[in-house]
């Protein structure tokens, strides 16, 4: 199914072709999800969440960050200042990554991210019982701004294999709002498995983690397209450690912020990463929160590992 607004789809202000771009397939959620996953490598799904549960949490993300003078007033609109207070009034990166934690810990989004509807989902997809990572990556993404092109693998694979992320919006992402994207098919590239599988981003520093083709290179080199939609409060997408994925620039004309927060579910009785468990997990280098970009001020970067 062909997009609109095709102009609207850049990647570090590159322009993804048409003929590079598609619609995401929505899951059948009366029928196998197991199944559609395997076939797709992603499950978009639909109405999951209560809106209005959403909407708390996106209200309680705003005004965090609002208080370090990130969102401009009415902060509803989710508007970003382009500038941030943030360091003077966290300095270090221990501080920064105390206070994204508070963020994303904050009760109504963690209603929401580990609520029954979404463990029911998983439930229904693992066939058990399910457990999920107490870390989550809770992202704000001004104007301007994507995530790099990559599989989760590498950054999350010392506990079971049987581990599946769940990429939540807060709030509705417009197509020009930096969509998430799936390279179609690419769950079953087993050149990017055989480079990634089994690769540790803490214990290998000398190699990243991440993909170092463009991914408009890469969708070409493999005749793959980017799979991406516009996203409504409660949906949510789920997909496996060996899918590629990223997101398109955030190319707001309004300069609003995209929130959305990824969270990692897996069978309970099986092992669990200890990075990213726990009250206090250590996450990436021992540096808990403060390992995530987003714990920066939102007009700052840090190079992708």
């Amino acid at each position: 199914m062909p997009l609109l607004n095709l102009d609207k789809f850049t990647i570090k202000d590159e322009l993804i072709p048409a003929e590079r771009l598609a619609s995401m397939v929505e899951a059948d959620q009366t029928k196998d999800l197991s199944a559609q996953l395997r076939d797709n490598g992603y499950l978009l799904l639909r109405s999951v969440y209560n809106p209005s549960d959403v909407q708390a949490a996106r209200d309680e993300i705003l005004k965090r960050l609002a208080e370090v003078g990130e969102v401009a007033e009415p902060i509803s609109d989710a508007i970003s200042t382009g500038t941030s207070d943030r360091r003077l009034h966290y300095p270090n990166t221990k501080s920064l990554g105390a206070f994204w934690k508070s963020v994303s810990e904050g009760s109504a989004l963690r209603r929401v991210i580990n609520g029954p509807e979404i463990t029911g989902v998983m439930e229904k997809i693992f066939g058990e019982k399910v457990t999920h990572f107490s870390f989550a990556w809770l992202r704000a993404m001004q104007a301007g701004k994507a995530s790099p092109v990559h599989i989760d693998h590498p950054y999350m694979n010392r506990g079971t294999k049987n581990l599946l992320t769940c990429w939540c919006p807060i709030g509705p992402v417009g197509l020009d709002e930096g969509t998430l994207y799936v390279l179609e098919n690419s769950h079953t590239w087993s050149d990017i498995r055989a480079q990634f599988e089994g690769l540790d981003v803490d214990r290998d520093k000398t190699r990243l983690g991440h993909i170092e083709d463009t991914p408009l290179a890469l969708a070409e080199r493999k005749s793959s397209r980017f799979l991406t939609t516009s996203f409504n409060p409660g949906d949510c997408l789920i997909f496996g450690m060996f899918t590629v994925h990223g997101s398109f620039d955030n190319n707001s004309p309004l300069g609003r912020i995209r929130l959305s927060c990824d969270t990692r579910f897996q069978p309970i009785n099986q092992p669990m990463d200890p990075r990213f468990s726990g009250k206090n997990p250590l996450a990436h280098s021992g540096l808990g929160y403060g390992c995530l970009t987003a714990s920066l001020p939102m007009n700052e970067t840090r190079a992708p590992r």
